[in-house]
């Protein structure tokens, strides 16, 4: 696991001073080790922040030189299946100085080419100087594990594990981006390939690209299609998925430093260290951690988790200075993210790290076999769902379903979302604003044409090109949206603020492919059971009492803090007119005046708020 920067100009050079600052500003994601190499005429610099895991002798050192072409790599990330392509190329002549899977890329490009990313099984983002053509190659993971972002500024290209890293490069321009700050209020995240900077974008998962002097091309090499295999038995898919999931979560216990799970007590992280637990020779060290003032602790179900798995168990209850916290989650995320599960996430990444260097977690449960309220559809709902139009012409009726704080039009909302057109309702689960209220709240400075809605008809289309069934649908939104520029990016900023590897066995694209071939039924057990497949798995091993129990969160008690300890922090944010210049001030001084009346429905409002607001301080310091 490391960061990776690198610069690319035809025209003036790479400066190595850039370069440098870009590097310092991330040594957080590899604290073992750095490095940096220029290329001869200057027109490329690449740098590596290296966290060592696998190889953690000097051979593995970055950026990695083939001696063989000259062709340079920098990389982040682990490639699960390394050893076994290693053999592959061994027997074919290859010979390696190292035993890093670092160096097994750099020899797959030099033997296939482009196509050695449809090869890997792993979690990676990486950078490939090409001697011979003089081009970069650039790839990243299926599913969005490892993060990527880029600047095409003039005839420089540059590009960084992190937001604020790259933003250390002064040619890149700081004028924010009024689509990805629509997005960002409707979603409370800003999905690819936006980032709040007009000239930085998001490297798209699962694709690779090649830059040269005319830019940046790209290519996707893979695509989740969701087409059902009705043949597939309950038995045998169980036994399938049971097989495929060991598999995943012992090629993700391979590394040459201390590792363990992180154990909320939900089914997914459960079955993962119940997994491990069988396959270790050791007790699996795992980890839990509880808010003192949070509505709710679920640390009851990690510690019987964690017993009847025989694992060496960590369980803190912390009281947070979130005040002092905020501030820095803010600065480490790079751009506006309104996740609340950041701040359980920044927690248990900075306790499993006194620990371990690597931590595997149950996150992409719910998303792998749609383990969230929303998919439990009654059985006429499957029915008229799939007799009704295409879902892309849906994209302009969102806004008639939403409703900002009462149930305006709850009975056509209910009807639509259970039986007519449930695969708007990812689209509509996180909109914490409304197009009313939100267009009202931006005023003037809203972008011409809506980037909401042109992303729910990329969602609604996408999914009808890929999916053949309601539930199918929703889940490849989910996986499309929320999970990688969501979730899996809450947990990567977090874990390497602290040096920490998250490896996420969930989102192995080998278990995600075989799950999307199963049938809405075997997913859901009619509707009734969300995510049967995982549970009845996790029956064998675990106590049914972590299993079967109503779905909850880590709870997050916002509304106490905006009104207690917060509150002199949000007042002092929505006060400072230069923070929120985008924001019209009448409507946050009528939503800050109803929810401190007790209008508690604008928490979520109010807390994306004073997130964008401290980003925007940290960025203007």
């Amino acid at each position: 696991m490391c960061g990776i920067v690198g610069i690319l100009d035809y025209t003036q050079g790479a400066s190595l001073e850039t370069l440098e600052a870009m590097l310092g500003a991330q040594s957080h994601r590899g604290p073992d080790d750095s490095g940096t190499w220029q290329s001869q005429e200057g027109h490329c610099a690449l740098g590596n922040n290296r966290l060592a895991v696998i190889d953690i002798s000097p051979a593995g050192h970055q950026p990695f030189i083939d001696d063989e072409t000259g062709n340079v790599l920098v990389f982040n990330g682990e490639i699960f299946n390394f050893k076994a392509l290693r053999d592959r190329l061994e027997a074919g002549g290859t010979r390696f100085r190292s035993h890093s899977d670092t160096e097994v890329i750099l020899a797959l490009y030099r033997e296939y080419g482009p196509d050695c990313v449809r090869m890997l099984r792993g979690m990676f983002a990486f950078v490939i100087w090409d001697a011979r053509e003089h081009h970069l190659f650039v790839a990243r993971d299926r599913m969005g594990e490892k993060p990527l972002v880029y600047a095409e500024t003039g005839s420089s290209f540059a590009f960084a594990s992190e937001i604020g890293p790259l933003m250390r490069n002064r040619a890149i321009s700081t004028e924010e981006d009024a689509e990805a700050l629509e997005l960002y209020l409707q979603l409370q995240y800003i999905p690819a390939p936006w980032t709040i900077y007009k000239s930085v974008r998001k490297f798209p998962a699962a694709h690779y690209g090649i830059v040269d002097a005319n830019g940046l091309h790209l290519t996707r090499y893979w695509q989740l299609e969701y087409r059902p295999d009705t043949s597939i038995t309950e038995q045998e898919a169980l036994e399938t998925l049971e097989a495929k999931l060991f598999d995943a979560v012992g090629a993700r216990m391979v590394a040459d430093v201390p590792l363990g799970t992180t154990l909320s007590g939900g089914v997914d992280s459960s079955l993962v260290t119940a997994i491990m637990s069988r396959i270790s020779s050791t007790p699996v060290k795992t980890f839990n951690v509880a808010l003192e003032a949070a509505s709710h602790d679920e640390s009851k179900y990690a510690q019987m988790v964690a017993e009847a798995c025989g694992a060496d168990h960590v369980s803190e209850v912390l009281s947070p200075d979130v005040t002092e916290l905020l501030p820095t989650i803010a600065q480490h995320y790079g751009e506006p993210f309104a996740d609340k599960g950041c701040v359980p996430a920044f927690f248990i990444s900075q306790v499993a790290r006194q620990h371990v260097t690597v931590a595997l977690d149950g996150d992409g449960g719910d998303e792998l076999l749609g383990g969230y309220p929303m998919y439990k559809l009654p059985a006429a709902g499957h029915w008229l769902s799939n007799k009704t139009w295409p879902g892309a012409k849906l994209a302009g009726s969102i806004a008639a379903l939403q409703d900002d704080d009462q149930l305006l039009s709850g009975v056509r909302r209910r009807l639509t979302s259970r039986y007519l057109h449930p695969e708007v309702v990812p689209l509509l689960y996180t909109a914490f604003w409304g197009d009313q209220r939100r267009a009202a709240l931006l005023g003037t400075s809203a972008p011409p044409a809506s980037a909401v809605a042109r992303w729910r008809e990329q969602m609604l289309s996408g999914a009808d090109a890929h999916a053949t069934d309601t539930v199918e649908r929703m889940l490849w939104m989910q996986n499309h949206s929320y999970l990688p520029y969501d979730g899996l990016v809450k947990m990567d900023i977090a874990s390497m603020h602290t040096s920490l590897e998250v490896r996420t066995p969930l989102v192995d694209h080998e278990v995600i492919e075989y799950c999307a071939t199963l049938p809405s039924s075997l997913k859901t057990a009619k509707g009734t059971i969300p995510k049967h497949p995982l549970k009845a798995i996790a029956e064998k091993y675990v106590p049914r009492q972590a299993i079967y129990r109503p779905k909850r969160g880590f709870a997050i008690p916002v509304a106490s803090w905006l009104a207690g300890e917060l509150k002199p922090l949000l007042s002092d944010i929505l006060a400072d007119r230069d923070l929120m210049a985008p924001f019209d001030a009448r409507v946050l001084v009528t939503m800050h005046r109803q929810f401190t009346a007790g209008a508690h429905h604008h928490e979520s409002r109010l807390w994306a708020i004073m997130m964008y607001g401290l980003w925007r301080r940290h960025a203007r310091a």
